[in-house]
């Protein structure tokens, strides 16, 4: 089956030989083929489903326009001229005569010409301009490319791919973090068909979206679609029915590039004026007449402007204006907006280390910028082997494995799965090995040293010096508590070869038919160590997880929390299972021969560690947080 695509819509042609042509038409919804007639060409339409007016001259040579639904039939015997215009979605069954290419058109409103169209018997291609540096979003882009930042736990260059029907083939420019986005979107979309195209120049002279364009220009001698990276929009993507760009109305026409419009045609032009027009350029456009195209970018083209391709519209044979509804994610405080708008709900707390986790479709991906984290990270999951999810997978810079089937325990949050999880720690720490005093002091003395500086840098050295009111108890200064920690308590620590390292419900996936549960998400190595690590460690990440539900952390509405320059109020819910659960582990703890303020220490240790990680109010209840638990086990 060959398919041919149509700007009203696409034919599939099932068989053409030397005797006839067999088709399948889809028409879109409010299109309509070109007028036209045959000099040789004799075909039969059967309506399989739809409305459509079909114009089809009579024997003495007037045009009847008559409305015909699915079951209906009509001929066509040449050079009866004749045209069909949808009413609804429809699909028309031809049988004719082999000569395809004898079409005359007489009225098109895409101003194609006679006989068969090069182009449209090509795949359409979809460029997608992910080259630039990102500044715009600070120190979010620092590590990835802004293609690449997750919105509800997919990239957004994913959320561009899924507009475009999977079997159109996609040409990427990359150039800032480039390999990250290849690597990305072959793991996420393993049978589309992809050409990632290395751009020379990203940031200096004449680079832009124009320049790049360019440099993809052999692949996109068809029709084809532009795409910014940071243009998502709320709408199916529009048809690739003729020349067209993506506009929005705007009252600064300074800030874009403008379009005048008599109707939906496009006019005139101005790029970046505060004398321009009132609807601005979204960075998503159809190309139809791509030689046009072409010609007018190397023309016209300034400063590495794509836009410099439309400077003279009435170069092209049409030009179309479609209004979307855009949403920006090229700056901070739009793509916050777009979150919103979305209703944005990551799988995993935000932190400040670059990691990002994604979900595409049945696969879990999280992307890594730190090689010897990510070595260290492939390393462990051969330690993890049976207990992790299947079809793991590593790149250079990211991860991926089957996304588990079942609940995470937050999720279920049911007791009986909580004491249940229990009894598969218990099997699991079975396995002890000899522990590392060097690591045991690099992870717990020195990495807090670095995040204790770390939450300074980011906050006020009054947070260390100063004594707090902590709903309504008074505490004395960080510093004169974390000053009387006895670290090497934990020189004789236990290690254990199941080392998870974040071993919180939010990383724990409960399959009820199967009854099994998966680890995922696991901590690189301890301070380095691959082999294994702390039991105590693990004991008391759980045990943070259970005073502070991390999953209701990821909205920061679940906490309040109330700041002055001494007194600190905050507070958030706990479930009565979560609850419950704390004190059964308690007991388990003290039970299974484990030191339970060791534990408890250690999680208030945890809680600093985990402050500077995390912006707004959850990064500094954390802290608070742990003064409240250091002073508990200190005292």
């Amino acid at each position: 089956m060959k398919t041919i695509i149509k700007p009203w819509g696409k034919e599939e042609w099932l068989e053409l030989n030397d005797a006839y042509c067999y088709k399948r038409i889809y028409i879109n919804a409010g299109y309509k083929t070109s007028y036209q007639y045959h000099n040789f060409k004799r075909e039969t339409n059967f309506i399989i489903s739809g409305e459509a007016e079909i114009w089809l001259e009579n024997d003495e040579g007037v045009v009847e326009k008559k409305i015909m639904k699915a079951g209906e039939y009509f001929n066509v015997t040449p050079p009866k001229k004749h045209r069909v215009i949808a009413l609804t979605d429809i699909i028309l069954q031809e049988v004719s005569t082999p000569e395809v290419d004898d079409v005359i058109r007489i009225d098109d409103e895409f101003a194609r010409a006679n006989g068969k169209i090069e182009g449209e018997h090509q795949t359409p291609a979809v460029l997608i301009l992910a080259a630039g540096l990102g500044t715009r979003l600070g120190n979010l882009t620092k590590e990835i490319n802004k293609a690449l930042l997750p919105i509800n736990n997919r990239a957004i260059i994913s959320h561009i791919i899924d507009k475009f029907p999977k079997e159109y083939e996609f040409i990427i420019a990359i150039g800032y973090k480039g390999d990250s986005i290849r690597e990305y979107c072959e793991l996420a979309f393993p049978t589309h068909k992809f050409t990632f195209v290395e751009i020379d120049n990203v940031d200096g002279y004449a680079s832009g979206p124009g320049y790049s364009a360019l440099q993809c220009k052999s692949y996109l001698q068809r029709p084809f679609y532009i795409a910014t990276c940071d243009c998502l929009i709320d709408s199916p993507m529009p048809h690739l029915d003729g020349n067209w760009l993506g506009i929005q109305p705007t009252s600064y026409p300074e800030k874009y590039s403008t379009v005048q419009l008599s109707g939906n045609d496009i006019i005139g032009y101005s790029n970046k004026n505060e004398n321009g027009y009132d609807m601005a350029f979204i960075g998503l456009a159809g190309i139809w007449d791509y030689g046009v195209f072409w010609t007018q970018l190397e023309d016209n083209i300034v400063e590495g402007e794509i836009v410099s391709a439309f400077k003279i519209p009435s170069n092209y044979p049409t030009f179309k204006a479609k209004k979307l509804k855009w949403l920006d994610t090229g700056n901070l405080d739009d793509l916050n907006k777009t979150k919103e708008y979305l209703n944005d709900k990551p799988l995993s707390l935000q932190k400040d280390n670059s990691e990002i986790t994604y979900k595409e479709s049945n696969t879990f991906i999280k992307f890594t910028p730190n090689n010897s984290v990510l070595n260290n990270r492939i390393i462990r999951a051969e330690k993890l082997e049976n207990k992790i999810p299947d079809n793991f997978k590593y790149t250079n810079n990211f991860i991926s494995y089957k996304w588990q089937e079942g609940n995470t325990l937050y999720e279920i949050d049911m007791f009986e799965i909580y004491t249940k999880f229990l009894e598969e720690l218990k099997s699991n720490i079975s396995i002890q090995i000899p522990n590392s005093v060097e690591h045991i002091n690099k992870f717990y003395v020195d990495k807090t040293n670095e995040r204790l500086n770390l939450f300074i840098d980011k906050t006020n050295i009054s947070y260390y010096v100063e004594s707090h009111n902590i709903n309504g108890i008074d505490y004395p200064s960080m510093e004169s508590i974390f000053s009387k920690i006895d670290f090497k308590q934990f020189n004789t620590n236990p290690f254990y070869t199941a080392f998870h390292g974040d071993l919180q419900f939010d990383n724990i996936v409960y399959n009820l038919g199967q009854k099994k549960f998966t680890y995922i998400d696991w901590r690189e190595s301890f301070g380095g160590y691959t082999l294994g690590g702390d039991i105590y460690y693990d004991l008391a990440k759980m045990y943070g997880g259970c005073i502070i539900p991390y999953d209701k952390m990821k909205n920061e509405d679940n906490v309040a929390f109330v700041q002055g320059d001494y007194s600190i109020k905050y507070c958030y819910d706990v479930s009565e299972d979560l609850t419950k659960f704390k004190d059964v582990y308690e007991k388990w703890i003290i039970d299974n021969g484990f030191d339970l303020n060791k534990v408890k220490l250690l999680t208030a240790i945890i809680f600093l560690n985990m402050s500077p990680l995390h912006d707004g109010k959850f990064g500094n209840m954390l802290w608070f947080k742990s003064i409240e638990m250091l002073y508990d086990c200190n005292k």
